[in-house]
């Protein structure tokens, strides 16, 4: 059985659970022959829409990443996992709300544990992995940017449109949520990302103890870098620039592999995200090889004419390839065999 914990957000996170899941379907030349196992864990600081919303009605952690990574490991009627994210338009008091944050939100209500609620939740949708909130409490994620301005709250960390000098949580060092580190122990393979560096991936890494359990873990440790920078958060920052911050929290040589885009961009597509102020994140292989970073660079773009995204497919089996060949290299040199290849 091959063990991987995927750390960071709803959105990118989701797109490598996906992969994940089929692969552990079997349907695959790449899936290893004892299976896969995932555990995502989750952060829980957003403070926008409608989990912002419901946080603070309700002073609980933010749920919609992970309703999106249940939903992105559900494995049962596609219809319930449509159900989890409508999101309602109109009404009143519900414009704007997913149900499936509704939902997460009556079982915390009525459980009293968001870890109990996310279990039951993965229960309803027959989830094939497992959703771990980062921590239970409702932290609020602070940044002061270069300019010595201090900000609170996540969203508006991104409006600010300010370089990122630092960011922390408040209350300081949460206690993580049971079963946190014991996923990143167990893992054969721990992957940051791909998500937002400062707002979805950092956060996880706040919370007391998950950086020592990753940086003493013996696991492949896989960084997934974004497609493109991200507005008010890594704007001009190259691959390595993502790493170095990475490296604050998990110490040199944190990551082992760094994955990369190598595939070609439609140009229009391209030329609408500069529009908006992002633009692609280049990287030179030997800096990051002077980071203790192994580069590997493929194609793992999805096709949208629209969107630019990580193929979850593509990158699943890149995941899970790249895994397999390291621990079969280290079992090499140890001369003890591999029990998850």
């Amino acid at each position: 059985m091959l063990r991987f914990a995927g750390v960071g957000g709803g959105t990118g996170l989701s797109v490598l659970l996906r992969g994940l899941k089929e692969l552990s379907n079997g349907a695959h030349a790449a899936a290893p022959d004892g299976g896969i196992s995932m555990s995502a864990i989750v952060c829980v600081s957003d403070n926008g829409g409608s989990t912002g919303y419901l946080r603070q009605s309700f002073r609980m952690p933010a749920v919609g990443d992970l309703r999106n990574c249940l939903v992105a490991l559900a494995d049962g009627d596609s219809t319930m996992a449509e159900l989890f994210q409508y999101r309602f338009s109109g009404g009143n008091g519900l414009d704007g709300h997913s149900l499936g944050n509704l939902i997460v939100t009556a079982l915390f209500q009525l459980s009293g544990s968001l870890a109990q609620a996310v279990e039951l939740a993965q229960t309803v949708l027959g989830s094939r992995g497992c959703v771990l909130p980062v921590t239970e409490t409702a932290p609020s994620l602070c940044a002061e940017l270069q300019s010595g301005k201090v900000i609170r709250g996540e969203s508006q960390i991104t409006a600010a449109r300010g370089r990122i000098k630092k960011v922390w949580l408040d209350p300081d060092s949460p206690p993580p949520a049971a079963g946190v580190l014991q996923a990143i122990s167990c893992a054969d393979a721990i992957v940051l990302g791909p998500g937002s560096l400062y707002t979805s991936i950092v956060p996880n890494l706040l919370v007391r103890d998950v950086a020592e359990a990753v940086r003493k873990s013996q696991a492949v440790k896989i960084f997934v870098c974004n497609l493109m920078t991200q507005p008010g958060e890594t704007d001009g920052m190259t691959a390595a620039a993502h790493l170095r911050v990475l490296q604050q929290y998990l110490g040199f040589g944190g990551v082992d592999i760094c994955i990369l885009n190598a595939q070609r961009m439609e140009p229009s597509t391209e030329q609408a995200y500069r529009e908006l102020g992002s633009e692609p994140v280049t990287w030179d292989e030997g800096e990051l090889t002077d980071l203790g970073a192994m580069p590997v660079a493929a194609d793992i773009l999805a096709e949208s004419p629209w969107k630019l995204r990580h193929d979850s497919c593509k990158l699943a089996r890149l995941v899970v390839t790249l895994t397999c060949g390291i621990q079969r290299a280290r079992d090499i040199f140890s001369g003890e065999p591999s029990l998850a290849v």
